[in-house]
């Protein structure tokens, strides 16, 4: 091989291995964040005490409980939310773990989401007062991002419309 040749062959080679590793170095950042959508509202944390009190009750966080989003909105089929405090009702397991209790939490809603914080759960031992709790409402069928339920605009301003009236709460220790 002709020494020419050679060194193009070193030059070309060397430069196709600063290309990866230039390639490499700027490649998508793995520990990089997705934005936050800018209609969620700001992370923070729990209530005080909404840790022992979860635990008192058997829940820990990561353990999700099938409602009733709203219990006044406690009907089969399409629901309608707007900006809100609500109760949810639990069902189903969430009824037989945490039997006669009412989780309260605040819904944000946009044209194609609605999110929803709960702060507070009243069983039947608190009787008309509650104890801190800390979920977010998450939505049974397809919720894979932790936004909340998928939701249709509706022709009321400041509403928005969802398939049904369940979802599930994820007991967290800080609001996402």
């Amino acid at each position: 091989m002709r020494p020419d040749r050679a060194r193009r062959g070193v030059v070309g080679g060397l430069a196709l291995l600063g290309l990866f590793a230039l390639a490499c170095q700027h490649g998508p950042d793995a520990a990089a964040k997705v934005p936050r959508p800018a209609w969620m509202p700001p992370e923070g944390s729990c209530p005080r005490g909404a840790q022992l009190q979860m635990e008192r009750l058997g829940l820990k966080v990561g353990d999700r409980i099938p409602v009733i989003v709203d219990s006044i909105q406690d009907h089969p089929g399409p629901a309608r939310y707007n900006y809100s405090f609500v109760i949810a009702l639990p069902q189903a397991e969430g009824e037989a773990r945490l039997p006669g209790a009412r989780i309260g939490g605040r819904l944000y809603v946009t044209k194609h989401r609605v999110f929803g914080r709960y702060d507070r759960i009243f069983t039947p031992e608190s009787g008309a007062t509650s104890v801190p709790f800390c979920g977010v409402l998450l939505d049974t069928r397809w919720d894979r991002d932790g936004e909340g339920l998928i939701a249709y605009p509706s022709p009321m301003k400041g509403f928005s419309v969802v398939q049904d009236n369940t979802g599930v709460i994820q007991v967290v220790d800080r609001y996402p």
